[in-house]
């Protein structure tokens, strides 16, 4: 099976809401060989056309299922920066 089919086999077999599961392929698309990827709510959200909103909520519930693992980064005067995503 070709990695595409696969990726899309395995978004549609998460116990995830339609938004999650997009959200969850994107990450896959844009995920270096490590499986990790720096990108921001607001950039998911333009690549998406979806809220911020419902970037941040299905994010967390992501996270929550044990599908990703969010890493917060800041620089060194505390600014904050887009977050890491990891795939599990």
């Amino acid at each position: 099976m070709d990695d595409h089919r696969l990726k899309y086999k395995m978004a549609g077999s998460l116990k995830a809401t339609i938004t999650g599961k997009y959200i969850y392929t994107l990450l896959c698309d844009y995920a270096g060989a490590k499986g990790r990827i720096q990108i921001s709510i607001g950039k998911i959200s333009k690549l998406l056309n979806i809220s911020r909103t419902a970037v941040r909520r299905n994010l967390h519930r992501l996270e929550e299922s044990g599908y990703i693992m969010i890493h917060t980064k800041s620089d060194d005067d505390g600014t904050r920066k887009a977050n890491v995503y990891e795939l599990i």
